[in-house]
């Protein structure tokens, strides 16, 4: 130790340590200096790494706290899962702490009957250091104890429970007085709880035979004492179905699987005649050959031959119309049901009957009046369809005949209009006075405008719709349909509210010719009344259409009138002012664009026109 680099010296003190390894059995010694250095080694396992289990440091505090006692020390190797142990003698010399000497022990075989059972053994120091333990590779050297959780048993016990590789373990802890050392029990209680489950299983299977059994009693006498009451309770239904049976407003028969008649109730009888003998008869006798009997005759006839075979046949034979024969040879029609019944020996089938003779004379009565209400109603749809037929006609003769009033007098005065400038301008040609022929031609230029404007408004009528609608400004139109009127509307005063609604769709040119012929048509009223013409116009969302309200203050139309405005001619104005097309143009307009114009009164009788489009 006061030599540490004389190196004859470490050969000699290494053999001696390599001689004593084998005496004593153990597997290394080590000769370490006060600092935690190894100075010498037997080197007896070489695959032994003193630095991979015990740190300098941790080794020079332990010799340093010994105050010259030895010890024993443990320490782990987490990459390779293993522990060492180490007897430590301290060595003192005058001056103090020189180092120790130190040997590797192996605890194998006393943690090996450990390692059977599921159950972990740990042995620490006075300073909670491992030095021993079974199964350590499962273990955390490093504050292994910290990962734990406090339990409370019934009895008021408390311990704690430990998380180790994803499993519990139930702590118990041995203090040794005289090494302070800690000998730490941990039970898994995957086996504890496992033979929890199994008591709890033995448990309940007890349990369950002995309610199975208190069952089973209990069981046998309800059996017993239902048995009578059901025996009671057969007696009173048999009886309640006898007086059922017997007083029932249909009637019954029961057959037998062959068909023929066991059981018949009083309806029965009475449908029948009260001298029938039905008893020991088959049904089939009392069917008489028709086409309405036919189904339930093929059935009937089967049964004698066939019986099991028709059980899925009586299925369909519910409700079907047959005509029965009574004893005095009178038939009637009734409306038959079989259905089959099964007992425990024996098989059969239940047959209602029920007397629909007032039905069938009622259908009758109800189909005869069907058939003469239907005689009059082609009456009088053959006699309503010559009125509209008529009254089509005399409506088209007077629509052509206004049409063609108002046209003929529009026309004509252009016309003579023209006759006389073209004499004139004849007379004027054979004078030579040239200068008052032209403008006698301009004249006659007007007029043919005149008529060619007439002609145009005609033909807007027959529009096409229009191939492609797009987002439309309506204060843009609103605005180029005062400019195209030109003078006539150089006095007119007009608001737009738009609430931030100003785009619709439709094809401006349409929308322009709508706005155009509403604002003419408030011009000429307010003119007609010599009233300054002021136009509102508002707009408003529902849904997604926009609505704009169109409201003047000229004086209006009459309520008899309103509902003929947008017919083609009609017009409240003297002839010759207006032909009545303007508004029937504009509703077909409207209609063009998907949209719709209408009239109302509003709350002060003041007319307004709503023109409904679609939203931009």
């Amino acid at each position: 130790m006061n030599h540490p680099k004389d190196t004859a010296l470490t050969k000699q003190l290494q053999r001696q340590l390599e001689d004593l390894t084998h005496v004593s059995k153990t597997q290394d010694w080590f000769i370490l200096s006060a600092q935690g250095d190894l100075l010498v080694s037997s080197e007896q396992s070489p695959h032994f790494n003193l630095d991979d289990y015990f740190s300098k440091q941790h080794l020079s505090r332990v010799l340093k706290d010994q105050q010259g006692e030895y010890i024993l020390v443990s320490g782990y190797n987490p990459q390779q899962s293993q522990s060492a142990h180490l007897v430590l003698a301290p060595v003192y010399t005058s001056s103090g702490l020189a180092g120790a000497v130190a040997v590797r022990i192996n605890v194998s075989d006393l943690i090996e009957r450990w390692n059977i059972s599921d159950d972990l053994v740990v042995m620490t120091d006075q300073n909670s250091l491992i030095f021993l333990a079974s199964k350590l590779n499962r273990l955390r050297v490093s504050n292994w104890l910290d990962s734990h959780t406090d339990v409370q048993f019934l009895n008021n016990t408390r311990s704690k429970i430990y998380h180790l590789n994803n499993e519990n373990y139930l702590l118990q802890n041995v203090t040794l007085d005289d090494l302070k050392w800690q000998i730490h029990y941990l039970s898994n209680l995957k086996g504890i709880q496992k033979k929890a489950q199994n008591i709890a299983f033995i448990s309940l299977g007890l349990f369950a035979l002995v309610f199975l059994f208190w069952l089973y009693r209990r069981e046998r006498a309800l059996k017993i004492a239902s048995k009578l009451e059901n025996e009671i309770l057969i007696a009173d239904s048999a009886q309640r179905q006898r007086v059922l049976i017997e007083n029932t407003h249909v009637g019954l028969l029961q057959l037998s699987k062959f068909g023929e008649i066991s059981f018949v109730n009083p309806m029965g009888v009475r449908y029948f005649g009260q001298r029938a003998q039905l008893n020991a008869h088959y049904l089939h006798e009392f069917l008489p050959e028709c086409p309405e009997n036919q189904t339930a005759l093929s059935f009937m006839h089967s049964l004698q031959e066939t019986p099991t075979a028709n059980q899925a046949l009586a299925s369909n034979l519910l409700e079907q119309e047959v005509i029965l024969q009574k004893n005095s040879g009178q038939l009637f029609p009734a409306l038959l049901s079989v259905s089959s019944l099964e007992w425990s020996d024996s098989q059969g089938y239940l047959v209602t009957l029920i007397d629909i003779s007032k039905r069938k004379r009622a259908e009758l009565n109800l189909l005869e009046a069907n058939t003469r209400l239907e005689e009059r109603v082609l009456e009088r749809t053959k006699a309503l369809e010559a009125a509209q037929k008529e009254l089509l006609r005399t409506e088209k003769l007077a629509a052509i005949g206004q049409m063609s009033t108002a046209i003929a007098h529009e026309l004509n005065q252009p016309l003579t209009g023209i006759r006389t400038l073209a004499y004139s301008t004849e007379l004027l040609l054979k004078r030579q006075d040239a200068e008052q022929a032209l403008k006698t031609l301009l004249d006659l230029e007007s007029l043919v405008v005149r008529m060619q404007k007439l002609t145009s408004e005609l033909k807007v009528l027959a529009y096409r719709r229009p191939e492609q609608l797009t987002p439309t400004s309506v204060q843009d139109c609103v605005k180029r349909a005062i400019e195209s009127l030109g003078e006539d509307a150089h006095d007119l005063q007009w608001r737009i509210h738009l609430n931030q609604l100003d785009s619709v769709i439709a094809e401006p040119t349409r929308l322009e010719r709508i706005f155009a012929n509403l604002i003419s048509n408030s011009v000429q009223a307010c003119t007609g009344a010599k009233i300054t013409p002021t136009i509102d116009i508002s707009l408003h969302e529902e849904k997604n259409h926009i609505v704009i309200h169109y409201q003047d203050n000229g004086p209006g139309i009459d309520k008899a009138q309103l509902a003929h405005i947008f017919e083609p001619f009609f017009t409240t104005k003297p002839i010759g002012k207006g032909l009545g097309l303007g508004l029937a143009i504009s509703a077909n307009l409207a209609k063009d664009m998907n949209g719709t114009l209408k009239a109302s009164h509003n709350t002060d009788s003041q007319l307004v026109f709503r023109l409904t489009l679609l939203k931009a």
